[in-house]
């Protein structure tokens, strides 16, 4: 990696303030609904969850591409972080759960310009994007560390309402800090015409990555929404409980990552992949099985989400080239956003009308990994050319393929 300086350490100052003002919030954002706002059906939840998932599905693929014609990082980077800010601020005086509603579906659109661009920013005219991608998650999961802490600690205290404004804060430092110091790395402009987000779709592998990181995605979330009142309603278990697993598992985030992201520039990416999601069907069943809260805090602090995060985006990095990586990115994200749009719904109305209670959804999480497992094992062959490649940025990039999942 390049030699560190002081706009590379504002920039990850700036997503590890992001990332906790996030955490702050995120891991009590059903029982704030339902205890707060009086959202008392699954469904309700769920809505809640999901309609600025779908806004930020669809808006990490607007603000990529965006980026990419504009060949530009930073402004789009102090969009994102506005939208944070600002979302956040509102919702910390709504009365209704409509009001919330419709602040965070608003504010989702323009917090999501941050993290693709920001990924695209990071894995420009670099050999090594699994460490740098590696890297960022540690500072983001320092940042998750914090904020979810600080919450677990704090939500008995001064309540759900100040937590908001305390990130909202957190997330105006974000936007300082990057306006003042983040130096803007515009890609490389090249000869040939920029390829549609269609085409960045059919790279090799591309279609089938984004398959496989939607479904486990989708999977997860399905019961990762209410994951709170799984463990604090339904096995009876303390609300720092929520809050230590989160934080354990950022924790351990923070310290591996790095590791991980230099495994993956040696390794390559889909064995990484495979790993993570052999872990989460592991994780699934453990989780259906848990008959006490701890046990189940315990599983939640498992770090997998490292593994599958870090080698997705590297795959997607090297099969892209600079000026198109803000769309790569994009299709990651948004695929990811699909399923914390997607999964929550599933669960949602699985827990309304069949199960009647959270716990037994970890069993369609199960369901949904395997799928992206046997998805991963297919983009094998393709992981052991990119393996035998230093960077895409000194070949020729990949031709497109039939889009096709398998």
């Amino acid at each position: 990696m390049r030699k560190t300086n002081a706009a590379t350490i504002a920039f990850f100052l700036t997503f590890a303030l992001q990332s906790m003002g996030q955490a702050i919030i995120w891991q009590f954002i059903t029982l704030f609904l339902r205890h707060e706002l009086h959202a008392d059906s699954f469904l309700l939840l769920t809505l809640g969850w999901v309609a600025p998932a779908f806004m930020t599905m669809a808006a990490v693929n607007f603000w990529g591409w965006f980026s990419d014609g504009m060949r530009s990082r930073k402004p789009f980077m102090i969009i994102g972080f506005i939208g944070y800010a600002a979302t956040f601020l509102l919702i910390s005086f709504v009365g209704t759960f409509t009001e919330y509603l419709m602040i965070s579906m608003f504010g989702a659109f323009f917090s999501a310009a941050a993290l693709p661009v920001g990924q695209a920013y990071l894995t420009t005219d670099t050999e090594k994007k699994g460490e740098r991608l590696g890297i960022f998650l540690a500072v983001q999961s320092g940042g998750w560390l914090l904020g979810a802490f600080s919450s677990g600690f704090l939500y008995d205290l001064i309540g759900m309402f100040n937590l908001y404004r305390i990130a909202a804060i957190v997330c105006i430092g974000a936007t300082g800090i990057c306006a003042l110091f983040v130096k803007d790395r515009p890609p490389e402009k090249h000869e040939r015409e920029i390829a549609g987000l269609g085409e960045v779709l059919r790279r090799p592998g591309m279609a089938r990555l984004t398959t496989a990181a939607g479904l486990s995605s989708l999977g997860m979330n399905a019961i990762a929404f209410m994951m709170a009142i799984m463990i604090v309603d339904e096995l009876q278990g303390e609300e720092f409980l929520v809050g230590l697993a989160n934080t354990v598992a950022t924790f351990i985030a923070v310290i591996a990552t790095g590791y991980i992201g230099r495994i993956i520039d040696r390794r390559g990416p889909v064995r990484v992949l495979i790993l993570a999601y052999v872990s989460y069907v592991v994780f699934a069943i453990g989780f259906g099985l848990a008959r006490d809260p701890i046990t189940a805090a315990i599983l939640w602090a498992l770090p997998i989400y490292p593994l599958s995060s870090t080698a997705a985006y590297t795959f997607a990095s090297l099969i892209s080239a600079d000026d198109e990586r803000g769309r790569a990115m994009g299709l990651i994200n948004g695929a990811q956003n699909a399923g914390s749009a997607i999964g929550p719904v599933i669960g949602g109305l699985f827990a309304e009308y069949i199960f009647f209670a959270v716990q037994p959804i970890s069993w369609i999480n199960m369901i949904f990994n395997l799928i992206a497992l046997f998805i991963a094992i297919t983009l094998i062959d393709i992981g052991r050319k990119l393996r035998d490649t230093k960077t895409t940025d000194e070949i020729p990039i990949p031709p497109i393929e039939p889009l096709q999942v398998f």
